[in-house]
């Protein structure tokens, strides 16, 4: 895949167009796993994207942007420190990592600065989560769990749909995809493969799960 961002983690982060009442935006932080940017605003002729699309013609599309970690979990702990793995000792997979004191994960600069922050759900930094990053962290997590509707919000929701476990775990592909439409599948034999990739069956129906997996990732939440 592309050694873009988007390779270990997709991230989509746009502005609400609500303010608070002091003017500070809130926030909200769309995270899709282990996808690269095979998407409709990125011009993948093959990609049905069109939520995505949407946020990306209303917002900013970034094209220059590259991961610093090719598996997802480092590149999680990147993301949420703004340090390379190699500085904080999370560059190898599954490994668990002290934080120096100095170092904050960036929510909790965001909670100084008066946003409620708040994390549906997944944390996996490669290092134990400090106390103050988030307001909320959970599966249940919500904006509207904040006292008032004038203090600002900052909101995490990752779809983790998308993980590549969907590709060769037949239950849970089966289970995520169930949602499309004949029209939202893909056709192995029409798909255009990496050059890197061999072509063989097996690889082209891998990549066709891939699209679908991406497909079916929806925001359901109102």
């Amino acid at each position: 895949m592309s050694r873009l961002f988007f390779q270990a983690c997709f991230v989509a982060c746009c502005v609400s167009v609500s303010l608070a009442s002091d003017s500070r935006p809130n926030l909200l932080w769309l995270s899709c796993e282990d996808i690269s940017p095979h998407l409709g605003c990125y011009g993948d002729p093959h990609a049905i994207t069109p939520n995505i699309d949407q946020l990306a013609s209303e917002g900013v599309r970034y094209t220059h942007a590259f991961t610093t970690a090719g598996v997802c979990a480092p590149c999680r702990s990147g993301i949420i420190t703004g340090m390379y793995q190699t500085t904080l000792g999370t560059h190898h997979m599954r490994c668990t990592a002290t934080l120096p004191d100095s170092i904050r994960p960036f929510p909790t600069s965001l909670r100084d600065a008066g946003y409620f922050c708040i994390n549906n759900s997944k944390q996996d930094y490669q290092f134990k989560t400090p106390r103050d990053t988030w307001d909320v962290s959970s599966g249940k997590a919500d904006w509207r769990d904040r006292d008032d509707d004038e203090t600002p919000f900052f909101a995490v929701f990752n779809f983790t749909g998308c993980h590549e476990s969907g590709i060769a775990n037949e239950s849970k592909y089966q289970a995520v995809t169930e949602v499309l439409t004949d029209d939202q599948r893909q056709d192995p034999a029409a798909l255009q493969l990496p050059p890197y990739y061999c072509d063989t069956p097996v690889t082209r129906e891998d990549w066709k799960r891939n699209y679908e997996l991406i497909t079916a990732k929806r925001v359901t939440r109102g």
